[in-house]
């Protein structure tokens, strides 16, 4: 038995998700992001599993997203990707804090997760905040700025040069959520990927570059990252990853 309760925090709607029973009861606590269109109930299967392990699971809507919708298309808001990232990472921390307030989320016992868009935010989560424990990105990018100057080399040269301003903004702001320009800030810290090398949606690529620049320059602030891969795999995530998800966070954070 789960209890779910819809809450908003701010301009923040969110689901949580917590053992039957446990509402009130301070508990380890995993955050979970949906991927780019979806919304914060495209990840309760897995809040279920999390739950059902022992988890508070709190899932928020990303901007422009779930009831954080407006009348936009998303094909309008393809240039707020980014900014929809970053804004999710610094909504994180307020909303620690409200939950912490009210005495149900232990601070020294946060998880993150997300998966494509998710995975991103998840990553850059755990580059802004050396308080999350643990972190599991599926289909996502630990590389912000290698990810967007490749989908900024997939534009038109005409929308590239009259956005030019504006990418070289993003890129910048970029650096500060990326992993693999600020690796020390894992701080050995967990961090597991799970990505199909067919993906052509956030290229498998990326993972790799990060895998392979950790290794190649090993340090305890990475030793443990870990990547399981997917041959072939597209821009999905199988049921074995989302328990292999639940599996990751109760050795690491419970």
């Amino acid at each position: 038995m789960i209890s779910i309760e819809e809450r908003q925090f701010g301009a923040v709607s969110t689901l949580i998700v917590t053992p039957g029973g446990q509402e009130q009861t301070l508990l380890p606590t995993v955050f979970v992001y949906h991927g780019w269109t979806h919304r914060k109930e495209s990840e309760l299967m897995l809040a279920n599993f999390l739950a059902k392990a022992g988890f508070r699971v709190v899932l928020p809507d990303a901007k422009y997203h779930g009831k954080r919708h407006g009348s936009q298309m998303f094909s309008e808001l393809m240039f707020e990707f980014w900014q929809i990232v970053m804004q999710s990472v610094d909504e994180f921390g307020p909303l620690v804090a409200a939950l912490q307030a009210e005495a149900l989320v232990d601070p020294e016992r946060l998880g993150v997760t997300g998966t494509s868009m998710g995975g991103i935010t998840t990553d850059a989560i755990l580059a802004r905040y050396p308080n999350v424990k643990v972190g599991v990105d599926k289909i996502g990018s630990p590389m912000p700025v290698a990810f967007a100057k490749w989908q900024t080399s997939q534009l038109p040269q005409s929308i590239q040069e009259r956005y030019q301003n504006q990418i070289e903004t993003t890129l910048a702001d970029l650096a500060e959520y990326d992993l693999a320009l600020n690796a020390e800030r894992l701080a050995g810290r967990p961090l597991h990927f799970y990505h199909g090398t067919a993906d052509p949606m956030v290229p498998y690529q990326f993972t790799a570059d990060f895998i392979t620049q950790i290794t190649e320059d090993e340090t305890p602030a990475t030793s443990q990252v870990t990547l399981t891969t997917e041959n072939n795999g597209q821009h999905k995530v199988s049921d074995e990853a989302q328990l292999d998800t639940v599996t990751f966070m109760q050795a690491h954070l419970k």
